[in-house]
């Protein structure tokens, strides 16, 4: 009873676009080095808080009217008909693919866990396009070192090229048989293993770097890779 509470809390909070503003207003103004600190109090509470309400015993699929996410910037509006996501920087071959083209690229599917530093977890069977191949599609150049996901809300996330080439990252156009909701439709990134912080929503570009360029929050303190268990 405890956790269906504070997931709905989270969710209701998580659609509130004004107290996420304030909240991310009141936390960067803290300066760099004791926010690093505070963060990783808070990490540390949120993982003692987890264990609590028994949060990494649920295994059981999240229904997607009780997936929790958190939008600091709005929601999006898309229109499918004229949406194209890019693949550029540091390849061979720039990619710009239509809704039409994604769909026609080969499908992966899998069940995977999103744990957002918040505290609460989405279990989902999520659908879409692996992004190994739409890097090996575009062909990146050596010395590439970051891809940074460009959103259509302003939000961006940054890693590693090598984890991508060989990890189970994908971006998502389908949640547990439908359509992405509100919170990331049409396509978002799913990569297991990381923090839902790096799980960009509304993605729109790929852009290969030779830098080694963060991603918004690890600009202001959350760890860069992001790992789940990782306290800093």
């Amino acid at each position: 009873m405890i956790a269906r509470a504070y997931r709905k809390a989270l969710i209701t909070v998580g659609g509130n676009t004004t107290v996420l503003r304030a909240m991310a207003f009141l936390w960067k103004s803290i300066p760099y080095k004791p926010r690093r600190g505070v963060t990783a109090l808070f990490i540390k509470a949120v993982l003692f808080e987890k264990r609590l309400l028994k949060i990494d015993d649920q295994t059981e699929i999240t229904p997607i009217k009780d997936l929790g996410s958190l939008a600091y910037w709005g929601i999006p509006q898309v229109d499918l008909d004229s949406f194209l996501l890019t693949i550029d920087g540091a390849v061979d071959r720039p990619l710009s693919l239509s809704w039409q083209d994604l769909m026609a690229l080969p499908r992966v599917d899998r069940q995977v866990r999103m744990d957002c530093v918040g505290g609460f977890r989405n279990n989902s069977v999520m659908a879409g396009v692996a992004v190994q191949l739409l890097l090996e599609q575009a062909g990146v150049s050596p010395g590439a070192r970051r891809v940074v996901f460009h959103c259509l809300d302003g939000y961006y996330v940054s890693l590693e090229v090598k984890d991508l080439l060989e990890g189970e990252a994908f971006l998502v156009h389908t949640t547990n048989g439908e359509k992405l909701p509100k919170f990331g439709y049409p396509l978002r990134l799913a990569v297991p293993g990381k923090y839902g912080y790096q799980w960009a929503k509304w993605v729109q570009r790929l852009e290969v770097v030779t830098d080694g360029r963060k991603g918004y929050w690890a600009e202001l303190g959350l760890s860069d890779r992001g790992d789940v268990g990782d306290v800093w």
